[in-house]
């Protein structure tokens, strides 16, 4: 069960909304029935998962942001958000290597799919490179 989903004060609002994102993720594979196995996803597949939910909140579901700063030294939130999504993206872990297969899957299917997938199969599906 999940009772609740923390997260840190003080991050940049982008930052803040991308964890949230990731983190609900977790609850919903947790809670939807699809997902109520005997065991956990492989760590690889959820994270994965996880993170192009959090990178795909970046990219288009949040407003568009500020590209100017009031200091030369503060980068604007344009550039964090750009730089929030190169960290997911580039990411030499087990988070990206998750993320980049299902960034791959996804491309190919679609979320609904990867999810019916992944509920069936408990990891992603063959890539066609």
């Amino acid at each position: 069960a999940v009772t609740a989903i923390l997260c840190l004060s003080g991050l940049p609002a982008d930052l803040t909304a991308s964890i949230l994102a990731h983190e609900c993720c977790h609850a919903f594979l947790k809670l939807h029935p699809n997902f109520r196995y005997g065991k956990h996803l492989p760590l690889m597949v959820e994270e994965g998962l996880c993170q192009l939910v959090a990178f795909l909140f970046l990219n288009d579901g949040l407003e568009s942001c500020d590209t100017s700063t009031e200091d030369d030294n503060t980068p604007s939130d344009a550039k964090l958000r750009q730089y929030f999504k190169f960290c997911i993206e580039t990411d030499e872990g087990i988070y990206g290597e998750g993320f980049r297969f299902a960034a791959r899957a996804y491309a190919e299917m679609g979320m609904q799919e990867l999810l019916y997938y992944i509920a069936l199969n408990r990891d992603f599906p063959p890539i066609n490179d």
